[in-house]
C-alpha cells in the first residue's frame, strides 16, 4: 500500500520534533542523534560537498577525524532544530551555561551599547533564553521574515517563520529582517542587546566587504557590524558556543572589541582569527562548510586554482 502525503508535509519538522520535545531533554537530545545518523546517510551529497570544504582547510586530516567531524556537523544541526521546541523551557532546564557574561552585564550597567557576535557556529540561539533569564532583552537582524524570497521548501520555510515566533517571544527584543529599516535597532540598542553574526556568504559581495586572512588564504566579508557599531558608539562583544556533546552548551563571551581602536581590515580580521580558532577546535560545529566557497575572495581562488 502507497501512503499518499502532502509535498508541503515534513516528517521532521511536523511530527520527529514536536513528539522528542515531550521526553525529557537528556532522552530528548539522545533521541535527535540517532536522526542525525539517518540524515547524514540520507543526504550523501550534502555530506561529501562538506567533507570536500573540511578536506580544503585541513588537508592532513585523517578519514577517522573527517568522519567524526560530519558526524558531530549533522548532530549540531539536528540538535539546533530541537532547540526550537525547548527555547521556551531551555534556562529552566539548564541547557545552557553563559561563561564571561558578567562582563557584558556590566558594560549594559555603565551605560554602554552592546554588539554581541559571532560566526554561525554552534547552537548560538540557545545563548538568547540564558541572557533573558538574566534581565537583559536580546534582538538581531535575519534573513527571514516575510515573503520566501530564497525559495525554500515550504515545510522549511514554514519551521523558519516558527522558529523566528518562537526566538521573538522567549528573547523579547527587536527582529529586524535583512535590507528593511534599521533605523530601530539604533534606538534598541540602548536597551537591549542586539547580535549580528559577521561570517555572512553572499553570491554577489555587497559594497563595504574586507579581506581578511583565513587559514592559508583570504574570505571576503561584510564589515557592517565594524560600521554599525563606530555610527552607533556600540562596544563588540564576540560570544561562540562550545557543545559538550549532549543536549547542554556553553556560551563563551571573549573580551570587548573597542571599534575606535581599529580600521575596518583590523576589526574584522580579529573577528575572523576567532572563528578560526574556534573552527580549528571544533570543525564539525561550523555551519558554513557548504558555503565557504562564497567566501573565499578572489585572490584565493585563484591561488587555489
Amino acid at each position: 500500500m502507497v501512503l499518499w502525503r502532502p509535498e508541503a508535509f515534513s516528517v521532521r519538522y511536523q511530527l520527529a520534533f514536536p513528539l522528542l520535545s515531550r521526553l525529557p531533554p537528556a532522552l530528548a537530545y539522545r533521541g535527535v542523534g540517532w536522526q542525525a545518523r539517518y540524515f547524514s546517510a540520507k543526504h550523501g551529497q550534502q555530506r561529501a560537498a562538506i567533507q570536500n570544504q573540511m578536506l580544503r582547510l585541513f588537508p592532513g586530516a585523517t578519514p577517522a577525524l573527517v568522519k567524526g567531524w560530519l558526524e558531530d556537523y549533522f548532530r549540531m544541526v539536528e540538535r539546533e532544530a530541537l532547540d526550537t521546541w525547548f527555547l521556551q523551557r531551555a534556562a529552566a532546564n539548564g541547557l545552557v551555561t553563559l561563561k564571561g557574561f558578567e562582563q557584558v552585564a556590566a558594560l549594559r550597567q555603565s551605560g554602554r551599547r552592546v554588539l554581541l557576535t559571532g560566526g554561525h557556529f554552534g547552537r548560538f540561539w540557545l545563548a538568547g533564553p540564558a541572557m533573558r533569564a538574566a534581565g537583559f532583552r536580546v534582538g538581531t537582524i535575519t534573513r527571514d521574515g516575510g515573503e520566501n524570497i530564497h525559495n525554500l521548501h515550504p515545510a522549511e520555510y514554514r519551521y523558519r517563520l516558527f522558529k523566528l515566533k518562537q526566538l521573538s517571544e522567549v528573547l523579547g527584543g527587536p527582529f529586524l529582517v535583512e535590507g528593511g529599516d534599521l533605523r530601530p535597532l539604533y534606538r534598541e540598542l540602548d536597551d537591549a542587546l542586539i547580535t549580528l553574526i559577521f561570517d555572512v556568504p553572499y553570491v554577489e559581495r555587497p559594497a563595504g566587504s574586507v579581506t581578511v586572512p583565513f587559514f592559508t588564504g583570504s574570505i571576503k566579508i561584510p564589515a557592517g557590524i565594524f560600521k554599525i557599531a563606530k555610527k552607533t558608539k556600540a562596544v563588540v562583544v564576540p560570544f561562540y558556543m562550545r557543545d559538550l556533546k549532549g543536549e547542554k552548551v556553553i556560551a563563551e563571551f571573549s573580551e570587548p572589541l573597542e571599534p575606535n581602536n581599529y580600521n575596518e581590515e583590523e576589526f574584522m580580521s580579529l573577528l575572523v582569527l576567532e572563528l578560526e580558532q574556534r573552527i580549528r577546535a571544533q570543525p564539525g560545529s561550523w555551519w558554513l562548510w557548504e558555503a565557504l566557497p562564497l567566501l573565499w575572495s578572489n585572490q584565493h581562488e585563484s591561488d587555489c586554482g
